[in-house]
């Protein structure tokens, strides 16, 4: 009998394989003492006897099955479901369950439930995937329940579940639950953890009368209770209008019966049952060392819990190490780095390791922690105080407004405000000082129109030093990696020196808008299009000059244009076609300027342009199909013509006493603002030639069988590959452990600002003069364009035709190409100084960004209005009406 039932006392959290996630999480319950209605498990060598003759032929129909194609994964599903029903429950398992109801009590109802072995699984729930009944009565009810359990692990939904998320059908099984019925006054859910906020602190309890499927099938609003768990006080209590409600029926299953009007308003769960079960649910919570979703059901006064499973959603938590126990707050530099997709542990971990202060005793930079395989800077010191207050959300003003907002939300907390490390404004100085010193010389006195070409020129000279330092095949490996971080840290030093000349630009920029007065805006904005000198910008049009080369005949268009061919062997057989060599020799000098660029450059993992330049050829290709020759440079050309024009019109606009300074800031800002760009070009090429090293170090680990390929040195992180160069230490299971947490990564949606709670921050902007249903963000490029939206994931296989607007979760310098049809711009991501701002201003289309879930609201096809005066984006006429 033990092989195909298990009582619940016989149960622990190790029992996952035999009874699942349901069931074994019911039986670890049991064992540590919490109210669990008594029951036991058929097992999932029960389920295995069951599907023992169908199991190839079920495996062999669910083959190849395409999750887009949801009409034929039906009629798969169905053909499954027909051919398992047509096979009687096994007489020996059938035997073993009857015996274990009969010593529970037949006259009792039974919840029956089905329990997978991929389920309530710390990285996926699959609530839902399977059947459930209840009171379910008598023998015969019983046993044909257990079998239509085992039957549903191949739902419709279940299979695509599985399919999604990379479960082979054939290594999950099932358990059945089989749970003594609870007839409850009130049942509902239970959150450890705030599923709306992710607040670690605060309870959320779901409550209703009578039996919890109502609550679970959308059939009746619950009542909402929320407990801060810090101090056992109700802060939130909303009670809903409870029409109906599900109760057992005497004959078996249930019924629904509506509810009399007066009791329909009433309060399902007194304060004391409120606290009494948020109290059990941090128990529960403690026990398992994570966040609960607990379904719970009050009977006759008395809390029974009827299941448990981990919260899934939840973004993980930053570890702030040794602290104080302050409440901190941090702050995403993956959203003003415009890349939010996650980053494997060694990427993460050179970011941690590059500044020189502040460190720890692995070299970490103390403030700086990964989370979701994110970059989040710890802002607590910062925030607590007035000046570093003042200065940091000062800077998110023009960097992300959404932010900014938390920032300041989170600064009016006063368990916040009560205790922590705050800033010190003369350390800070000490290292600002001789900047600052040397800005209003650049902003008054110092001659500019050379300042570009200089810094280009410091930037050739330490990478090409990096770079015959690290080629010294004669250093250790641990010592090259360490001289290749050294170099990285210097990155600091070097961009010094244009840094207050950058922003003495900025200064120029933003002063002149008040000189010149509200009426003469339009030509400051003017003057910020056409600037000449941005590294990104002259990478554009160099990839604008590489499709116009392209174009040079029809064959060797039609041999770029082919994917099936890999990139490097198009560029190979370009060489032989009529004008195929001077573009490949116009290639090959642009791979030496840029090839260290490419899609999500901050993210040492990805593949740059000289690695892998399939995504730049096809930019290059799109580019051929979507404008004509030349269209680039003289677009570009008209902006310079405008800003020039405009430097020359604006002190004309102003009094005399004005006039020489509006015609230096204006000479100021075009020659020094370009370099905004300058500080991430050094630091992307810095990080190549890491890079390198990093990859020369995984060659030495894969020879010592530390890894199992070159690839798994992405998922160690700086310290710990020290250790291993150093021991040899087997890193294979943590590689590979790794590699899964960074699967689930992926799925994560990484949140602006959070705080030590787990709470996510998440303030709105208010727009006053939007109209009614506008999309609300920041207006960073004036102007107003109506067109039809292109939602573009990848930049490498989406192009626009000429007027599209261009809609994406962010934008880098991977993407600038598109940017030459595009009509305007709408970011999920972003501020007035980010990428795809200052690119848009440059290129003189509108632009709306920090505009959140566009991606989602907008759909491709949609003709939509981008307000870029304002900051807000209209639906005009959807796609699909």
């Amino acid at each position: 009998m033990r092989d195909y039932i298990l009582n619940f006392a016989d149960i622990d959290r190790s029992s996952l394989a035999l009874v699942g996630g349901k069931g074994a999480n019911l039986g670890e319950m049991t064992k540590a003492g919490f109210p669990v209605p008594e029951g036991f498990c058929v097992t999932t060598a029960g389920y295995r006897e069951f599907v023992r003759e169908k199991a190839g032929e079920v495996t062999e129909v669910l083959a190849g099955l395409d999750p887009d194609d949801l009409e034929h994964l039906r009629e798969v599903g169905a053909t499954v479901r027909a051919l398992l029903d047509a096979v009687p429950l096994p007489s020996n398992v059938a035997s073993a369950a009857v015996k274990a109801w009969q010593e529970l009590g037949p006259d009792y109802a039974f919840a029956v439930r089905s329990s997978a072995t991929a389920e309530d699984l710390p990285s996926a729930s699959f609530a839902g995937q399977q059947d459930t009944y209840l009171n379910v009565i008598g023998k015969e009810a019983l046993l044909g329940r257990v079998k239509q359990c085992f039957i549903s692990l191949f739902t419709d939904r279940a299979i695509l579940y599985r399919i999604k998320n990379g479960f082979p059908h054939e290594q999950v099984a099932l358990s059945v639950v089989v749970q003594r019925m609870v007839q409850p006054d009130v049942s509902g859910i239970l959150f450890t953890a705030d599923p709306i906020s992710e607040h670690r602190q605060v309870a959320s309890i779901d409550a209703s009368f009578g039996l919890g499927e109502a609550l679970v099938s959308g059939q009746v609003s619950a009542d909402l209770y929320k407990v801060d768990k810090r101090d056992w006080q109700i802060v939130t209590k909303e009670i809903s209008q409870k029409k109906i409600a599900i109760l057992s029926d005497e004959g078996g299953d249930t019924k629904t019966v509506d509810l009399p009007a007066a009791r329909q308003r009433e309060q399902a769960l007194g304060d004391a049952e409120i606290i009494e079960l948020a109290r059990m649910g941090a128990l529960i919570e403690a026990h398992y060392n994570a966040p609960q979703d607990i379904e719970w059901a009050l009977e006759s006064d008395k809390i029974y819990i009827t299941q448990s499973r981990p919260i899934t959603s939840l973004y993980p938590l930053a570890d702030p190490g040794a602290g104080d126990g302050a409440l901190q707050t941090y702050l995403s530099l993956s959203h003003l780095q415009v890349m939010t997709d996650p980053m494997p542990p060694l990427a993460v971990s050179v970011w941690k390791q590059m500044p020189a202060i502040a460190r720890d005793k692995l070299g970490d930079y103390r403030y700086l922690h990964g989370v979701g395989g994110r970059l989040y800077a710890d802002v607590s010191p910062f925030l607590r105080h007035p000046i570093g207050r003042k200065i940091l959300t000062n800077f998110l003003s023009i960097a992300d407004r959404i932010v900014q907002a938390a920032a300041l939300e989170v600064t009016q907390r006063s368990e916040f405000q009560a205790k922590g490390e705050r800033f010190n404004p003369s350390r800070l100085l000490r290292y600002l000082l001789p900047l600052i010193a040397r800005v209003p010389g650049n902003l008054f006195i110092n001659r500019t129109d050379q300042a570009i070409e200089q810094s280009n020129a410091r930037i050739e000279s330490y990478v090409a030093q990096a770079n015959s330092a690290l080629s010294d095949d004669t250093i250790p490996l641990a010592q090259k990696l360490d001289l290749g971080l050294h170099y990285l840290r210097g990155f600091f030093p070097v961009a010094s020196y244009w840094l207050p000349k950058f922003a003495a630009g900025m200064l120029a920029q933003r002063a002149l808008y008040r000189l010149v007065g509200e009426e003469n805006t339009g030509l400051v904005t003017d003057l910020e299009r056409g600037l000449t000198g941005n590294v990104v910008t002259e990478m554009n049009l160099a990839i604008g000059d590489l499709a116009d080369l392209a174009r040079a005949s029809d064959e060797l268009c039609s041999v770029l244009k082919d994917r099936e061919v890999p990139a490097q062997v198009r560029l190979l057989a370009a060489r032989s076609l009529v004008g195929g060599s001077d573009f490949v020799a116009a290639w090959e000098g642009f791979i030496t300027q840029y090839g260290a660029r490419g899609p999500s450059e901050i993210d040492m993992s990805r593949p740059s342009w000289s690695e892998d330049p399939g995504s730049l050829l096809q930019m290059v290709v799109g580019m051929t199909a979507q404008s004509e020759t030349g269209a680039h440079q003289r677009h570009f050309d008209g902006l310079i013509t405008k800003s020039k024009e405009a430097a020359a019109e604006l002190p004309k606009r102003v009094g005399w006493f004005k006039r020489p300074l509006v015609r230096r800031f204006a000479k100021v800002a075009r020659d020094l603002f370009p370099m905004r760009e300058h500080h991430k070009f050094l630091m992307v090429r810095l990080l190549a030639e890491l890079k390198i090293v990093a990859l020369e170090v995984a060659e030495r680990l894969l020879e010592k069988g530390v890894i199992l390929k070159r690839e798994d040195i992405w998922f160690l992180t700086i310290p710990e590959i020290r250790v291993a160069l150093k021991t040899h230490m087997d890193m294979r299971e943590t590689v590979s452990q790794r590699r899964e947490s960074f699967k689930l990564d992926q799925r994560r949606t990484p949140p602006r600002m959070m705080t030590s709670d787990g709470e996510i921050l998440r303030p709105s902007l208010n727009l006053d003069g939007a109209p009614q249903g506008a999309l609300i963000g920041s207006a960073v490029s004036a102007g107003i364009h109506e067109g039809i939206a292109n939602v573009v994931k990848d930049p490498a296989a989406q192009s626009l035709a000429p007027g599209e607007i261009l809609v994406a979760h962010f934008t880098d310098p991977g993407w600038t190409p598109l940017f030459v049809n595009a009509g305007a711009l709408v970011t999920e991501v972003g501020g007035l100084m980010t990428h795809g701002s200052v690119v848009a201003r440059e290129y003189g289309i509108p632009a709306v960004v920090g505009l959140v879930d566009a991606a989602e609201h907008i759909q491709t096809g949609d003709v939509i209005r981008v307000n870029g005066d304002l900051g807000y984006v209209e639906i005009l006429e959807r796609a699909n009406s």
